[in-house]
């Protein structure tokens, strides 16, 4: 997420630098974003970040990685860490469970980590509290949170630029398409098939799933079943990545269907893969368990100017931004099936739709965010964003 902010910000003549944690998962890296090696010039590894091992990592190591920063953004346990050194985060930005769970409850294996699994949501809290600005769009959970913490900072209700447009563009990626390992796989369903859905975000939908964490897979599942049924003249296909605790559920799911020869899996994978996955279909989707206004699978679907499958409760978000991109809004199985079977009948308006997605998130989820996260640093925009 961050990656594709300081690649903004450094667009912008802003000397930024990006300090990765010492958990970050290997498909959340840098090369997992790009198709060159530019990023090591301002990319570096930090020697901490697990909230399990907080309690040995001293004030000191902590202090050297931010010396001589004058601004610091940050997500995750970010706020625990600068809580050693007495420093706050200028801006933080959620990406989740740092904001919903963190500060109350370590999360993992406990019984290597006593010590860690007290100060680390202790020092979560204070961080997350002394944090000057907490930016990111309004949802339930982050209310709850913020409550809960009694945060008194200011809540900046603004997109967070979290993907990378001058390269994940329809007009641009095609280029890549020799790069990728699984452009052949994804090629040959899109060839037999008259509509594409690409659905990639975890599998967690059973009934042992927290209610922040779940995704409501099954519900496109049983919605992509029923439009088969309904218009048995046009093939169907769905791209899955094994990804999330549910995967074996879902397979399992798409057996009693009889849904297998439409399905394709692919491995937990890169963003450049997805993306390269997702300039082929016709459809990307969001989740289907909660309303969420943003998250990665959102914007990347609407980056590719691809109509959006999602759940989406407007009221939430009505009074804090003044317009919000067209999807195909859905909530039950019944309402998957009538969108892809409208998809059908109305590929053009679904199409103009997705473009009109492409460019609420250009204006913004890319330019007004970096625009006022210039703001906040001082800086004016000295170059206009890449629009592709």
């Amino acid at each position: 997420m961050l990656f594709s902010l300081t690649r903004y910000l450094r667009d912008q003549g802003v000397d930024a630098e990006l300090r990765l944690l010492n958990d970050e998962d290997a498909h959340f890296h840098p090369s997992a974003d790009t198709f060159d090696l530019s990023y090591q010039q301002f990319v570096r590894r930090v020697g901490w970040g697990d909230p399990r091992e907080i309690a040995r990592i001293s004030a000191d190591d902590v202090a050297r990685s931010v010396r001589g920063f004058d601004f610091l953004i940050g997500c995750g346990s970010v706020p625990a860490y600068l809580d050693k050194i007495g420093r706050a985060l200028d801006i933080f930005i959620p990406y989740g469970s740092d904001l919903i769970e963190l500060p109350f409850e370590i999360q993992g294996p406990r019984r290597r980590a006593p010590f860690s699994i007290v100060e680390a949501p202790l020092r979560q809290r204070r961080g997350v509290r002394r944090s000057k600005t907490l930016w990111g769009d309004r949802s339930i959970a982050f209310d709850r949170a913020t409550s809960r913490l009694r945060y008194s900072g200011a809540r900046a209700f603004k997109s967070v630029p979290m993907v990378y447009t001058p390269l994940y563009s329809p007009n641009v990626l095609h280029a890549y398409y020799d790069r990728s390992h699984w452009y052949g796989h994804v090629k040959e369903l899109r060839d037999r098939v008259d509509v594409l859905v690409l659905h990639h975000a975890r599998h967690i939908w059973g009934a042992d799933s927290g209610i922040w964490q779940a995704k409501g897979n099954d519900k496109l599942v049983h919605g992509f079943a029923q439009a088969c049924t309904l218009r048995k003249d046009v093939k169907f296909g769905l791209v899955f990545l094994e990804y999330g605790p549910d995967v074996e559920r879902t397979r399992e799911l798409v057996h009693q269907l009889g849904l297998e020869s439409q399905v394709l899996w692919l491995p937990q994978t890169l963003r450049k893969e997805v993306m390269i996955a997702m300039s082929l279909a016709d459809i990307g989707c969001g989740e289907f368990a909660n309303s969420w206004l943003s998250c990665g699978t959102v914007y990347e679907t609407l980056a590719m100017g691809k109509p959006l499958l999602h759940r989406r409760d407007d009221e939430l978000y009505s009074a804090f931004f003044p317009e919000l991109y067209p999807l195909m809004n859905v909530r039950t199985a019944a309402d998957v099936a009538r969108h892809l079977v409208d998809y059908v009948d109305r590929p053009d308006h679904w199409n103009a739709v997705g473009e009109a997605g492409r460019t609420w998130h250009q204006r913004y989820a890319v330019d007004h965010s970096i625009d006022a996260i210039l703001a906040k640093l001082g800086v004016k925009p000295t170059a206009q964003a890449l629009r592709a």
